[in-house]
């Protein structure tokens, strides 16, 4: 049964009842462009790597505010903007990650070779400013500091789990860490490294939590699944969009990349 992401923002956690209502329809403001990916903090701040791979910063009303043009480092993989004032930007080609403060100006580095992480497949920012990184030399999932001090780390999952994975995604939200891998789910730790379970959710390289819920596109089709209950739900998204590739939901905006842009809709 396909519900609204209105009704399922206003339905409080673990609540049976479900509010129906229609989806919203015209965007507040569309950014045009080929963009390769984004990334929304908790103030509705926008942060898009366009086709150049620069990251430009947009205000909550779509005002380009400030760019980074990047030059040097290589392709950017992920941008987190968990923290709105330490922006997180990982370059897989260097393994370097490297911090941005709210201008879009250097903060900081975690050098990966100065922790003796040779081969790193995703990064996350903790909720303490340290960072998370998946380790595929290693099979381990690690927490560490900016001078490259390993503070945490998993045991060897090649070994727990039988398999190797390959995550693509890290990301840390109410205690605990998510690992997307599209082959084996997603995969969830505790903030000391050490596995908890992995979700049967194939095939997604990327999804958000609030509170009980994890979000996701599965073939362009937004969906939902309680971290509780287990269980699944279709949702709605906008009528006119073309191959939806991203999605956040922050607050009362909804967000989705898609061929044609980011656009930008009010829940209501």
């Amino acid at each position: 049964m396909a519900i609204s992401l209105c009704c399922l923002l206003a339905c409080s956690g673990g609540a049976q009842s479900m509010l129906q209502s229609t989806p919203p329809q015209e965007p507040l403001f569309t950014l045009p462009g080929k963009h390769k990916l984004f990334a929304v903090d908790n103030l509705q701040n926008l942060y898009v790597l366009s086709s150049q791979n620069e990251v430009v910063k947009y205000t909550p009303d779509g005002q380009q505010q400030f760019t980074y043009p990047n030059s040097t480092l290589g392709s950017i993989a992920s941008i987190d903007a968990s923290n709105p004032l330490l922006i997180m930007l990982f370059f897989p080609d260097y393994q370097n990650v490297l911090l941005l403060d709210r201008t879009l100006s250097a903060a900081g580095q975690f050098n990966l070779f100065r922790a003796g992480l040779l081969q790193v497949s995703a990064v996350g920012m903790a909720s303490d400013n340290r960072l998370w990184a998946y380790d595929a030399t290693t099979f381990q999932l690690k927490k560490i500091e900016q001078d490259g001090q390993v503070l945490f780390e998993s045991t060897d999952l090649s070994l727990e789990l039988g398999r190797s994975i390959k995550p693509v995604r890290i990301f840390e939200r109410n205690q605990t860490v998510f690992l997307c891998d599209p082959n084996e789910g997603v995969l969830l730790f505790d903030v000391f490294g050490r596995y908890v379970k992995t979700l049967e959710l194939k095939g997604i390289s990327d999804c958000q939590v609030l509170g009980d819920e994890l979000y996701f596109l599965e073939k362009g089709k937004l969906k939902s699944f309680n971290l509780k209950s287990l269980t699944g739900r279709n949702l709605q998204l906008p009528e006119g969009l073309h191959n939806p590739k991203q999605v956040r939901i922050v607050s009362d905006r909804l967000f989705v990349l898609d061929d044609e842009g980011i656009k930008v809709f009010r829940l209501e």
